[in-house]
């Protein structure tokens, strides 16, 4: 799996460096069409052109970069705030999240233990052939993945 990191790291450089060359070539563009000169077309047509291949070079990098960028992310960049946001506030649901869920468990472990001992109060002999028979079935389950499993 080494190469096709370094191969991915690679592509993404690339398109790093081309990304930062199109940057270039649209402010050179600007200061171009800013201070346009009438016999200046040729030399705005040549950047527009550049600019096109920067455009096809970049779109032939994208099938080698592997990496998801979560279209979130995409959209707080492009509203100009901190894609580090998007990542707190992710972590902070996910960890909320995980605790409620926490909670449901430890309730219905709780709710569990509590509803065995009601059982063995109110039916203690049918608790008791219950408990063998999930302790034999058990045992046999033990045995039998014991017995399956390949030496």
């Amino acid at each position: 799996m080494q190469p096709e990191d370094k191969t991915s790291s690679n592509v993404r450089r690339s398109a790093e460096d081309k990304l930062n060359e199109l940057l270039q070539k649209l402010f050179e563009l600007s200061v171009i069409v800013y201070d346009f000169q009438p016999d200046g077309n040729k030399l705005v047509w040549k950047k527009i052109n550049d600019i096109i291949e920067h455009y096809k070079e970049l779109d032939d990098l994208k099938d080698g970069v592997d990496s998801f960028i979560p279209e979130e992310v995409i959209n707080f960049v492009e509203h100009g705030k901190n894609p580090d946001i998007f990542t707190q506030r992710f972590v902070e649901r996910a960890a909320t999240e995980n605790q409620f869920t926490n909670g449901k468990i430890k309730a219905v472990g709780e709710f569990r233990q509590l509803l065995t001992e009601e059982f063995t109060k109110s039916f203690p002999d049918l608790y008791e052939n219950n408990a063998n028979v999930m302790l034999d079935t058990h045992e046999s389950a033990s045995t039998t993945q014991a017995a399956a499993q390949p030496e």
